[in-house]
């Protein structure tokens, strides 16, 4: 993937996740879509592109509003941005999970093979593995 596309990708989920935490901190009483443009600084054209995705995906609604003779939309988020996701326990123990990186291995600024926790996270697998084994 060309470098352009992948720093495209990244903008735009660093706005959806600014956007997401705007939407969930005012909660059910909802913001104006225009606040949102002004308070991460986005025109309305990327950022429109932005919310409807996440309208898409069942993480805010929108509602119709007219204000000031004008036609916009209050935002809010929907249940699914408060739900907590619980991994099952056999992942839990895997670190890319909890991951500070985790967003640059997914769009390849960041990468799986030579990263030091993973690598840590496996040798002490290893290790647990081979001592449990030793003392069977």
């Amino acid at each position: 993937m060309p470098l352009v596309l992948k720093l495209a990708r990244s903008v735009s989920e660093i706005l959806e996740r600014k956007i997401l935490e705007i939407i969930k901190d005012v909660g059910d009483k909802g913001i104006i879509q225009r606040e949102i443009w002004k308070k991460i600084n986005v025109d309305s054209r990327k950022g429109i592109k932005i919310i409807k995705r996440l309208e898409r995906m069942g993480l805010l609604e929108r509602e119709p509003l007219i204000q000031g003779g004008r036609k916009t939309y209050i935002l809010r988020p929907t249940p699914k941005v408060f739900k907590k996701i619980r991994l099952p326990d056999f992942l839990e123990d895997i670190p890319c999970f909890y991951c500070p990186y985790l967003h640059q291995c997914g769009s390849g600024e960041h990468d799986l093979y030579s990263c030091k926790i993973i690598d840590k996270w496996i040798k002490e697998k290893i290790l647990r593995e081979n001592h449990e084994l030793s003392e069977n």
